[in-house]
């Protein structure tokens, strides 16, 4: 698994994906994929055949969505009594054009039935952990990639999880987990201070960023010693001065967490090398990711009764 020395997350991280995280949204693609079963596989194929299916990559990348497929898997055994049996490499694996991910045996109708599916879900976060690798690359060592909240209802545990096997940072999960204090708070409460104290009395102890738009209102911030600020639509030379004005500025309790956001791309975080620990929150981790090319190859190994 790529990781990033010493990452420090913002909230829990996502290591792994549970059953609770993923069932609804595998039981929906399964009904929404065979409402009516497979009249395609069930015509043509014996009920009794067995079949083997290897995943193999077309192009290089990084493995993820395992525990995903596990949970597919055991969800269409509880619907149709027959075993699907799945080794594959782990996640967070490197891999290679015409490397085999995994390989697959059980019913032929259900490998063939199931293709889609399994490969959606393993494309698609395997896309997203591919680009977080290539981006954690070019960030270097001191710079974190964060992922953020821009991914696809009910995809959003997994999203993390995948930008976690990639060796990217996962931000706040949902709202509940953590208070952002943005432009329109501070307006609304009429000052940040204002608004940093109506949080703290309304949810004592949950962790708290703060958000700024220049030096100014940094300068109002830091005395209220937040978790995490965040450095809003500055260019790296603002995001330097900031950085010398957090440096000087005495805090009594903890690491405080720098952030930058507004159009950093992966090429671009070489502007901010040099400039100390920050983490570089970026959308498109997650919400313009494409599926990796991954094939199911399905062969019959026997033809049934």
């Amino acid at each position: 698994m790529n990781k990033k020395k010493d990452r420090q997350h913002y909230t829990a991280p996502v290591r792994t994906v549970s059953r609770a995280d993923c069932e609804q949204l595998v039981r929906m693609a399964l009904a929404e994929d065979m409402p009516e079963g497979d009249p395609t596989s069930e015509a043509i194929f014996d009920q009794g055949a067995q079949g083997k299916a290897r995943v193999v990559a077309r192009e290089p990348g990084l493995l993820c969505g395992l525990p995903v497929v596990g949970v597919l898997l055991d969800i269409h055994a509880e619907q149709s009594g027959r075993r699907i049996v799945l080794q594959a490499i782990p996640d967070g694996t490197l891999f290679e054009p015409g490397s085999v991910l995994a390989e697959l045996s059980g019913s032929l109708r259900d490998l063939l039935s199931l293709e889609r599916t399994l490969l959606n879900f393993l494309q698609y976060l395997s896309g997203i952990a591919t680009e977080v690798s290539k981006a954690v690359q070019l960030a270097g060592d001191s710079i974190a990639l964060l992922d953020t909240r821009k991914t696809i209802p009910g995809y959003r545990r997994l999203a993390k999880y995948a930008v976690y096997c990639g060796g990217g940072t996962n931000h706040r999960i949902n709202l509940s987990e953590m208070a952002m204090i943005k432009d329109n708070h501070i307006a609304a409460a009429g000052s940040i201070e204002q608004a940093v104290a109506l949080v703290r009395g309304y949810r004592p102890g949950i962790p708290l960023e703060v958000e700024v738009d220049n030096l100014e209102q940094l300068e109002r911030v830091l005395p209220l010693q937040p978790d995490v600020v965040l450095l809003d639509n500055m260019d790296a030379a603002g995001v330097a001065q900031a950085m010398k004005q957090i440096g000087k500025s005495a805090r009594g309790h903890g690491r405080l967490l720098v952030e930058v956001s507004g159009g950093w791309t992966p090429e671009r975080l070489i502007e901010l090398h040099g400039l100390g620990e920050i983490g570089v929150s970026m959308g498109a981790l997650t919400h313009t990711t494409r599926f990796l090319d991954l094939s199911l190859e399905v062969e019959p190994v026997s033809p049934g009764p």
